[in-house]
C-alpha cells in the first residue's frame, strides 16, 4: 500500500492533505474552547458547531456538480488559498463583542470545505493507476484518522499557550503549505475526455462525501472526504 506513495504527484496531494486537516481538527477543537472561555455559555459553544454543519448540509449535495466543471487542481489550490486567508479575522477576536465575525469565519470556511473534498476525491483518479485506486483511497483513509489524532491535542495546547490567534495562525499556514504542495503537482486536473458529458456531475452529486462521516462534520466537513474515499475522496 505504501508503494504509492512513491508516486510524486499522489504523495504531495496526500501530505498536503495531512496537512491541512490537522489544521482543521485543530481548529475545531480550538474555536468552541475560546467560545466557552469568552462567554462561560453552551448555547454560544453550540452555534460554533452550527456554523460549520450547516453548510454542508446546503451544499453538501451540490458542490460536486460544480467542481465537475472546474480544473480540480486549480480548485483544490483556491480553496486552500482561500481558507487560510479567511481564517486570518480571527486575530481581532479578543472579547464577546466580537463572537460574530468568529461565527462568520467559521461560517465561510465551511462553505469553502465543501469545495475542496470534491475536488480532491475528483483528482485521485488522475493521479495514480487504475490498478493503485484501492490502496490510494486506503491511504485517503489513514489520512484522516492521522489528522484526527494529533489535531485535537494539538488544538488544545496551542489555544492554551497562544490563544486563538496562535491556532488562527498555524491552521491558516497549514492551508498554505497545502495549496504550495498541490501547486507542484504535474498532472491535469480536468474531468477525462472520455466522460459522458454530465456523468461527472452526477457522480459529484451524489457520491458519498466527506460529509457522510458523522463525527467529523462540525470540523469543516473535509475529514469525511478520507473515511468515505477508503470505503467506495
Amino acid at each position: 500500500m505504501l508503494t504509492v506513495l512513491r508516486q510524486r504527484n499522489f504523495a504531495l496531494v496526500w501530505v498536503a492533505g495531512l496537512i491541512s486537516l490537522t489544521g482543521d481538527w485543530l481548529l475545531s477543537v480550538a474555536l468552541p474552547l475560546v467560545v466557552y472561555e469568552l462567554t462561560g455559555s453552551t448555547l454560544a459553544t453550540a452555534a460554533t458547531v452550527a456554523t460549520r454543519v450547516l453548510p454542508r448540509l446546503l451544499l453538501g449535495s451540490v458542490a460536486g456538480v460544480f467542481v465537475d466543471r472546474w480544473d480540480r487542481r486549480r480548485t483544490m489550490i483556491a480553496a486552500n488559498l482561500l481558507l487560510g486567508l479567511c481564517l486570518l479575522p480571527l486575530l481581532l477576536v479578543r472579547s464577546a463583542d466580537w463572537l460574530w465575525l468568529l461565527y462568520l469565519v467559521s461560517f465561510v470556511q465551511a462553505i469553502l470545505a465543501q469545495f475542496l473534498a470534491p475536488a480532491e476525491n475528483a483528482l485521485l483518479p488522475l493521479l495514480v493507476a487504475e490498478a493503485d485506486l484501492v490502496p490510494a483511497n486506503a491511504l485517503n483513509g489513514l489520512n484522516n484518522n492521522l489528522a484526527r489524532l494529533v489535531g485535537p491535542p494539538l488544538g488544545g495546547l496551542v489555544v492554551a499557550a497562544w490563544g486563538l490567534g496562535g491556532a488562527a495562525l498555524l491552521d491558516a499556514a497549514s492551508f498554505l503549505v497545502a495549496a504550495g504542495l498541490v501547486a507542484l503537482v504535474r498532472a491535469p486536473g480536468g474531468a477525462p475526455r472520455a466522460a459522458t458529458p454530465g456523468a461527472g456531475a452526477a457522480a459529484g452529486a451524489f457520491a458519498p462525501g466527506p460529509s457522510t462521516a458523522p463525527d467529523c462534520g462540525w470540523c469543516g466537513g473535509r475529514a469525511r472526504s478520507r473515511s468515505s474515499s477508503s470505503s467506495s475522496r
